[in-house]
């Protein structure tokens, strides 16, 4: 089965947020499954700059609105072996970002990712592939035009289109004046395809006008579908999809999220040899200038500070929290008025919190690796793969249970021994703070938690778990669209 994947970001090379994780690490997975696959992204200045690409294309155009914009369409090698087809046009993607620069978001992203969705069909024309997988927003326009526009809906009737769903808040909503842009007939600007409350939304337009639509997580796809604030406006839309709407739980990467392998952690340590953990432990509190309390867990978040991310719940609770004894490790930047909270909290507390607002990898690792628990309080959480990390490195999780956080941590019972995190249902500080308190008293009691760190430790979320379900969904959404 070919595949191409189009997306606009792409870990290691190009990444803004998780979605460069998903896409770095799927077509590798489906690969290994015994499927052709290659990815479609922008040409960023740190593309071209790291990879080798060789044009294959001379001088291509579209037309946006009056204006006629041209491309050429390049080839480089990615990791294992998987095509990279760049979409090289100077003025949109020779700069220093993806989606913008300093927090402000490039005035021209509807340009952008118009042109990048147009010649990503192009490129998909040269490649043939049985299924086309596009990922987002800005990869939203590639599915809407294979089937909308006349020029292209022949040249891709036999191919399935997949379109996946990282994060429903960000949809692609522009103002109606630019709907010229995308080159389709005004027939198309109507509540049954791209029009949303008086605006373009292209987003639900590729929902609509793609074979099937998923999102990251079975949990994740339920609440959009059925609850208005978390679905913002499309639960409806996705509702109609009916059982061609899924969700497909996105895998971890254990490649470097491993830490019997990581190199940037101080020890490493397995399941059977669990002694680098506490020497992480150490390291990780040393390294942040905390006080050693033996008993006390360190309890680790990395994290933007959004009110996705739960960070205003969490400030609502940090009193209560701070009179448990534990000691909060925050590697969060965002909202500077949630940024500014919590720095004022760690002067006021200096012995029980630290914060660190500029992120880095390798801290990231070492928070993982050398914290007891690992707090995500978030909203809503599309799949969420810091959990899956903290797992992996015997780090409890303590979550609410929303979308991929419902799907991968479950409650632990000291009963029956099973479940290997902790788990809050209500959107309450009191309801966070008593999650704490469960999880500290397992803490101190180092049979069960001995136990559930094995449990921890046993949890699977490989991409290839992932990557097998992604082809069976391909080969029905194949059989459906050959027998339509």
């Amino acid at each position: 089965m070919k595949v191409a994947i189009v997306a606009a970001e792409m870990g290691p090379y190009a990444k803004a947020g998780g979605l460069a994780d998903v896409i770095g690490a799927l077509p590798q997975a489906l690969k290994q499954a015994g499927a052709d696959p290659c990815v479609i992204i922008p040409g960023y200045r740190m593309l071209l700059e790291k990879l080798s690409a060789e044009p294959v294309s001379g001088e291509l155009s579209i037309m946006l609105g009056a204006d006629r914009e041209t491309f050429r369409i390049m080839r480089a090698e990615g990791a294992a072996g998987v095509p990279l087809y760049l979409i090289e046009h100077r003025g949109f993607f020779d700069r220093n970002g993806i989606y913008g620069e300093r927090g402000l978001d490039y005035s021209d992203n509807l340009r952008r990712f118009i042109l990048f969705g147009r010649a990503a069909a192009t490129a998909a024309e040269r490649i043939a592939p049985d299924v086309i997988h596009a990922h987002d927003w800005h990869s939203a326009l590639t599915p809407i035009v294979m089937r909308a526009d006349p020029a292209l809906r022949d040249r891709f009737a036999a191919a399935a289109l997949a379109f996946t769903v990282h994060n429903v808040a960000f949809q692609g909503i522009f103002e109606t004046i630019d709907f010229p842009l995308l080159g389709l007939d005004w027939s198309w600007y109507s509540i049954n395809w791209l029009e949303f409350y008086g605006k373009i939304n292209l987003m639900k337009g590729a929902v609509i006008l793609a074979d099937g639509a998923s999102t990251v997580s079975p949990a994740y796809a339920h609440e959009v579908a059925s609850d208005p604030a978390i679905g913002f406006g499309l639960d409806g839309v996705f509702r109609a999809k009916g059982d061609r709407f899924v969700g497909i739980l996105n895998g971890a990467d254990y490649g470097e999220w491993d830490p019997a392998h990581d190199e940037l952690i101080p020890a490493r340590y397995t399941p059977a040899d669990r002694g680098g953990k506490q020497a992480c432990l150490r390291a990780l509190r040393d390294e942040l200038k905390l006080p050693h309390r033996e008993g006390t867990p360190v309890v680790g978040m990395v994290t933007r500070m959004t009110d996705q991310k739960g960070l205003p719940l969490l400030a609502r609770a940090l009193d209560a929290i701070l009179e448990l004894d534990l000691q909060l490790v925050m590697l969060a930047s965002g909202d500077p008025i949630l940024e500014d909270f919590f720095i004022a909290a760690e002067q006021h507390h200096p012995d029980r919190i630290r914060v660190i607002l500029s992120f880095d990898n390798g801290l990231a690792h070492r928070i993982q690796a050398g914290s007891d628990m690992f707090l995500m309080p978030s909203r809503f959480e599309p799949c969420g793969l810091t959990q899956m990390y903290a797992l992996k490195y015997g780090t409890a999780p303590v979550v609410r249970a929303t979308g991929g956080l419902k799907d991968t941590v479950s409650e632990f019972d000291p009963v029956t021994g099973s479940g290997n995190g902790f788990v809050f249902n209500e959107y309450r500080p009191e309801a966070l703070v008593e999650a704490l308190e469960r999880a500290i008293g397992i803490f101190r009691q180092p049979p069960l938690w001995h136990l559930l760190m094995h449990n921890c430790f046993e949890a699977d979320f490989s991409w290839m778990r992932a990557a097998r379900q992604y082809l069976d969904w391909f080969e029905l959404l194949r059989r459906e669209r050959a027998a339509a």
